[in-house]
């Protein structure tokens, strides 16, 4: 096995990924490029189906104003983000496997629903099935570091670099192309299509999860560094 395992993503996401990766035996390296940060915010007038969730970060830090929404169901996108719901009290209606347009297209169309998404504040659109009405509340932000010396020797030695964001994604590029990282030496593992296309050109390899969730992710990871 040729290079570490880099892993951007913030906590608690961080830790689980971290250890997931050290029981399959891969050399995983932490460096965490961001943390979530709570903004204030209010629930839009008005009665809702279910809240729909992109990340465990939109419930996580909702802070007060989530105990006016306890009796609404849960759409996640994934299970990670379902058993952060399930963790403060509420419950699941809905647990996707392709990412969050492909859960609202899933959702059947014999009756009208009214969402409400808990987003971050760089989220993603989404296109909107005639029966859905999705109502956005951006309960927190994303706030970025640069790289550090450190990190810039560690990425130097080449290896692969967990992506679990477009966002993420995004960032780190900027910062690579700041400090002169050699992106060539450098693979990306995406867990899904829209983060691998958030990347330019000029990395050694850029590849996706087959599936939208860690296990896949740390699968490819380790093909990546054979």
């Amino acid at each position: 096995m040729t290079g570490n395992i880099f892993v951007l993503r913030s906590e608690p996401g961080l830790s689980s990924t971290m250890e997931r990766g050290r029981e399959l035996g891969l050399p995983m390296e932490a460096m965490p490029l961001s943390r979530a940060e709570p903004l204030d915010w209010q629930v839009p007038e008005g009665a809702f189906d279910g809240i729909l969730l992109g990340s465990a970060n939109g419930v996580r830090h909702a802070g007060e104003a989530l105990a006016q929404l306890r009796a609404c169901p849960i759409y996640a996108v994934g299970e990670a983000t379902a058993e952060e719901a399930r963790a403060l009290g509420f419950t699941v209606a809905v647990t996707g496997k392709g990412g969050l347009q492909a859960l609202v297209d899933a959702l059947p169309a014999d009756r009208q629903l009214r969402l409400l998404r808990l987003a971050g504040e760089d989220h993603l659109p989404l296109s909107t099935p005639a029966h859905i009405v999705i109502a956005t509340a951006i309960t927190y932000r994303i706030v970025h570091r640069t790289l550090d010396e450190a990190d810039i020797a560690r990425l130097s030695a080449g290896g692969v670099v967990l992506l679990h964001s477009g966002e993420a994604a995004r960032h780190f590029e900027r910062e690579c192309i700041r400090s002169g990282v050699e992106r060539a030496h450098l693979s990306l593992a995406a867990i899904g299509p829209r983060v691998a296309q958030s990347v330019s050109d000029g990395w050694k390899s850029v590849a996706t999860a087959a599936t939208p969730d860690d296990p896949a992710l740390l699968s490819l990871a380790a093909d990546m560094c054979h």
